[in-house]
């Protein structure tokens, strides 16, 4: 992803964490977490396993390589990252931002900080808050971006499907990216277009009382209409 869509979680840094990372790994604790956490942003739209480049990464905390580890293994002993371990003589590890975090204050209270920070409240855009074992509307969508479009993906791409993820059902957006794959078709103008199609129709339908009341006006199709009459 390109580093000037990165944001970071911000309910990270009001939620206790860093007061209590300091505690109990040091007073290097938050900025090694924090760096962390920024790779992992950096490398992963969804939070999932990082390289840990100690040599790259210390001299960016401004720590000498010993202690930048010390740090890391430490915050993995008291729950916050991960780790995993790979050769004995000069071992290679890895990492994840743990899921859920242990975060120090309750919900309620996290809530009211958020709110007097004029921060976003909605639990689905709190990164590392639930466990990543569930699949979200966010990494749905993705996955039917990647299966339909590819790959490649910018900061404005991932805007993108996040507001489509709020405006549609996942049905909706599953109907709309298969059309897309029938046609042969990758761009995702195309897709939000079908999409604002299919959501009218919905509503013209809905209003008409179909099915069982009255007909929609003649000419009037809807795309899964279509789609069937055309196999």
């Amino acid at each position: 992803m390109d580093e000037r869509y990165l944001r970071f979680p911000r309910w990270l840094e009001i939620c206790g964490l860093p007061e209590k990372i300091t505690s109990e790994a040091g007073m290097s604790g938050w900025v090694v977490f924090r760096r962390l956490v920024e790779e992992d942003l950096n490398q992963n739209l969804f939070p999932d396993w990082v390289e840990l480049e100690m040599q790259r990464l210390a001299p960016l905390c401004a720590l000498p390589e010993a202690e930048f580890e010390r740090v890391c293994l430490e915050l993995g002993e008291k729950g916050y990252l991960r780790l995993r371990r790979y050769g004995q003589a000069n071992p290679v590890y890895q990492y994840r931002i743990a899921e859920p975090l242990p975060v120090p204050i309750s919900i309620e209270e996290l809530l009211s900080r958020l709110e007097q920070a004029a921060l976003p409240t909605n639990l689905e855009v709190w990164r590392y808050w639930e466990s990543g074992e569930g699949t979200s509307k966010y990494e749905k969508i993705l996955r039917l971006y990647e299966g339909t479009c590819g790959l490649k993906i910018s900061g404005r791409i991932v805007e993108d499907l996040v507001e489509l993820a709020e405006l549609y059902s996942h049905e909706q957006l599953k109907e709309g990216f298969e059309a897309a794959v029938k046609e042969g078709v990758t761009t995702l103008a195309w897709i939000r277009k079908y999409l604002k199609r299919l959501k009218k129709h919905e509503r013209i339908q809905k209003a008409w009382g179909r099915p069982g009341g009255l007909e929609l006006p003649e000419g009037y199709t809807v795309p899964s209409e279509e789609k069937a009459g055309t196999d």
